[in-house]
């Protein structure tokens, strides 16, 4: 457990507090150190597009000298002088030199040489595509948190052969004891009464406590892995698809709530102990002794049988930074989930609502985080909020969400999301801290972007697009300020905790922030930074274990230590990201540890300097412990750099062009659409007639209930496809307001209502409104001369207009210029309204080959700012309940 001031940040490595040894200055005196030089780089490798950059580190001015890069088949690729002085390291170490070789893109093996006053060559490394560099780091990744799954889902491997903590299953409840700094409490735990299924999550770090704190970030960065990464991250990849791991994290979230009792339980297992009661922290062992560890001895009883602490009674507020989290890991969790498992979405998306609801918004005292607070003392927790908002969102906007919500307008949650990103920029911690476990604005900025572009910039939030972008460079330009300090250019002090993580979340954030606006600077910092953390620093070590040449053997990891190698060579915890350099050294031994290494020497001594330093030894937890959170934003970086920088930034959201692909009648042949609208990840709304469902023309309530389960929209069109206008009011009510009914009756919830043939005045609109619909849609309007698009939103949401309707003849070219014309005019919303999929069954068809070329035409137009959204996703607003005629 952690802190990231001066205090342990993992309470593990607390062990033996009463003969540990804090070691706050070791350095070696640069009488010590010979003349001599090293070439730090990325020990990964570089993508072939991007910057390139090493770091030439010597005892002396290397005056006069030059590097070569060498490919290891094709010779030399590059040759030339040192670059610039970027300043000096250590009084052993004062010269930095930087050495760019961006003009190398040649696929292949490379090292670099220096020829001077100092020699040195570096270590080997790769050039590729950044799928080619990045793709073993992303297995590492999964394999790191796939060896430190808990419970009965564990998976076999090199370093695990057994379950572990099945007792969990059935786990008793307990109130929080009170506790000092060290985590130690007076007597014994207070049992609730309750019995849980607290099994299954991964282990925190080196121990083996679980807590929704750590627990709840890491499954949220996953979860926007695989969402956002499907190629790298999710079932497009053979060697790295998260989705199941990040399922096993958000399975444990919804163990650790009670959505009946809405009762929230924050850590499994207790750290430290008292002369009566062993605790976590006090052993040393594998995990799958603890089930039945000393017997019956009841020193013991809680590594036997560990408690779960409860954060509240049934029904209380719940510590924002914690409700926060976990409201946005189940909106992930629908998002990703809605499809393959909706039960599981349902639940998760039921709870985060819940879970939002009861956040405390004016916390007092300490936010809830592990016993004691000291080992994580979080004081954040706006951003939290901002990012379950914006999760719950695109959740709830998705379509489809389960009976019983709370707030079924995606608009509440963007207001929301708005609301805690403006208090979290005007409020005390605004770009004090990068995307880590202790500040999410870095992520949640970029998501509510996102969203504020997929609502096409609604009206009345509390921040704009520019404002969030504006944000997120202020937090990475306080980064490259810091930059400027260090010669290696790290965006974060090398002397203070958890500095491994914030390279790679500076890296997150910098990718997000080119991705945003088409800035290369930005994206240059975004590999640089995670080039630090991946050897190019004055160590020369990787801090991720397995990812580059030289990287930790002497985890402070117990499953590490007792299982795996402790010189590098396999079986390591690959994928775990570890501390890095600190400001302070700490040693204890525990018994039972492997020493390692085993003559206590300390290779890495020589490149400190007076403020940082590094060790790989078992007893420094504050450089070499490993942990789920630390690592969470290594996959993230890594999938960045498979990404292009686009060439110029998105268009602003008025100048979007919305396309919205509608089919009238519900006739049979639309239900064919399905396969074709997956395949190119799109969505349609579907406005049918309830009265004539089933029958032998249209499709069946199942076929409309399979449509909207893949997220497509089911909307209302009348009865009987009847011309409302002539009909008296109260028979237009029957035929619009019943339709309602059957469609609500029948498991669906029509927000968006079609006029048959086009035909409407006052009375109907109002007809339509009455009977609980957002929006009315009429057949023509936009005539490509004077109206190019619909507005957004319309200037009367019940008779929004639409380019003529394709028929039979019309040519996928003309359909192509209904929204080039748009795009071109301004942007706004092009409704294109079909009837019949087929081959000329009808006249007003489209063919299933040109359908599909116009969706694969659409999903290329994105960089354009031309997008595919469901009529209900462009107007928004609540789903209202039915009424009856």
């Amino acid at each position: 457990m952690r802190s990231p001031g001066p205090t342990p940040r993992r309470a593990l490595l607390a062990i033996g507090i009463a003969f540990a040894t804090i070691v706050l200055g070791l350095t070696v005196p640069s009488s010590a150190a010979p003349v001599a030089a090293f070439v730090r780089v990325n020990q990964v490798g570089y993508p072939t597009a991007s910057a390139k950059r090493a770091y030439l580190m010597s005892s002396v001015a290397e005056t006069n000298a030059t590097f070569t890069v060498t490919n290891g088949v094709a010779g030399v690729a590059s040759s030339g002088p040192i670059g610039p002085l970027l300043g000096s390291w250590s009084n052993a170490y004062p010269f930095v030199y930087a050495l760019d070789f961006g003009a190398v893109t040649a696929p292949g093996t490379y090292s670099i040489d220096v020829s001077g006053p100092a020699p040195a060559s570096s270590p080997t490394f790769t050039i590729g595509s950044g799928q080619a560099v990045y793709q073993q780091a992303l297995a590492n990744a999964l394999s790191f948190y796939q060896t430190e799954r808990d419970g009965p889902g564990y998976i076999p491997g090199p370093l695990r052969t057994a379950p572990a903590h099945l007792n969990d299953q059935t786990a008793m409840t307990y109130l929080p004891p009170h506790v000092n700094q060290s985590g130690r409490f007076s007597g014994d735990l207070t049992p609730l009464g309750s019995v849980i299924d607290a099994s299954g999550g991964w282990w925190d770090a080196g121990d083996y406590i679980k807590g929704v704190q750590t627990l709840s970030y890491t499954t949220d960065m996953l979860l926007v892995g695989v969402r956002d990464f499907p190629a790298q991250m999710g079932p497009g990849s053979a060697t790295s698809d998260f989705t199941s791991e990040a399922k096993f994290g958000a399975d444990w979230l919804l163990r650790m709530w009670d959505d009946l009792t809405r009762t929230l339980y924050f850590q499994v297992g207790i750290g430290t102990g008292n002369a009566k009661i062993v605790g976590d922290h006090d052993l040393w062992r594998l995990p799958q002794e603890d089930d039945t560890f000393g017997g019956i001895d009841p020193r013991y009883r809680y590594i036997r049988n560990r408690p779960v602490f409860r954060a509240g009674p049934p029904e209380s507020l719940i510590s924002p930074n914690l409700a926060g989290r976990m409201a946005a890991a189940f909106g992930l969790c629908f998002q990703i989930y809605r499809q393959s498992d909706p039960a599981f979405a349902n639940d998760c998306l039921l709870s985060g609502q819940h879970i939002f609801d009861l956040a405390d918004t004016n916390p007092t005292g300490n936010l809830v985080t592990y016993l004691p607070f000291s080992f994580y003392p979080e004081t954040e927790w706006r951003s939290d909020l901002e990012l379950a908002a914006v999760e719950l969102y695109f959740a709830v906007a998705s379509g489809n969400p389960p009976a019983g919500l709370p707030h079924t307008d995606p608009g509440f949650y963007l207001q929301q999301a708005a609301h805690w990103a403006n208090a979290y920029i005007t409020g005390p911690d605004d770009a004090a801290d990068t995307l880590n476990l202790y500040d999410v604005s870095g992520l949640a900025h970029y998501e509510l972007h996102k969203a504020i572009g997929q609502a096409v910039n609604p009206p009345a939030l509390e921040v704009t697009q520019a404002t969030l972008v504006a944000d997120l460079k202020k937090a990475l330009d306080n980064a490259i300020a810091q930059a400027s300090t260090d010669p290696f250019q790290f965006g974060f002090p090398w002397s203070t905790w958890d500095t491994a993580t914030h390279g790679t979340g500076l890296s997150v954030m910098a990718s997000e922030y080119a991705q945003l606006t088409g800035s290369g600077a930005y994206a240059e910092w975004s590999g640089r930074w995670l080039a630090n953390v991946l050897g190019a620093n004055a160590w020369g070590s990787s801090f991720i274990v397995g990812d580059g040449t030289s990287f930790p053997h002497c985890l402070h990891h117990q499953v590490a230590n007792l299982v795996g190698s402790l010189e590098g060579s396999a079986p390591v915890l690959k994928g775990a990201v570890v501390e890095g350099p600190n400001g302070t050294l700490y040693a204890g031994f525990q018994t039972g540890m492997r020493n390692c290494p085993a003559d206590d020497s300390d290779a890495f001594a020589r490149f400190n300097s007076g403020k940082a330093k590094f060790r790989d030894d078992i007893e420094s937890f504050s450089t070499v412990e490993p942990a789920v959170d630390l690592t969470a934003t290594s996959p993230l970086a890594f999938a960045w750099q498979t990404v292009a920088v686009p060439a110029s930034p998105p268009p602003p959201p008025g100048s979007e062009t919305v396309v919205t692909i509608q089919f009238d009648d519900g006739v049979a042949d639309q239900f064919d659409t399905l396969e074709i609208l997956n395949a190119h990840g799109m969505h349609a709304t579907f406005y049918v007639n309830s009265a004539v469902i089933g029958d032998a023309d249209h499709m069946t309530w199942q076929q409309l209930k399979d449509l909207a389960a893949a997220g497509n929209e089911i909307g209302g069109h009348t009865l009987h496809h009847v011309n409302l206008k002539p009909l008296k009011t109260p028979d237009a009510r029957m035929e619009v307001c019943q339709d309602r009914v059957n469609i609500f009756e029948n498991g669906l919830e029509p927000t968006s209502f079609a006029y048959p043939f086009g035909t409407f005045d006052a009375g109907t609109e109002q007809v339509v409104s009455d009977c609980g619909y957002n929006s009315g849609r009429g057949v023509s309007g936009v005539n490509g001369t004077s109206v190019f698009a619909e507005t957004i939103p319309p200037a009367d949401p019940y008779a929004t207009r639409t380019p003529p309707n394709p028929k039979q003849g019309t040519t996928l070219g003309t359909i192509q210029g209904y929204v080039t014309d748009a795009a071109a005019n301004g942007g706004g919303w092009v409704q294109l309204v079909f009837h019949h999929l087929c081959d000329g069954c009808d006249a007003y068809s489209i063919t299933p080959e040109t359908f599909d070329a116009l969706l694969a035409w659409l999903e290329d137009q994105a960089p354009n700012g031309i997008v595919v959204r469901t009529t209900h996703q462009v107007i928004g607003g609540p789903v209202q309940p039915p009424v009856a005629p």
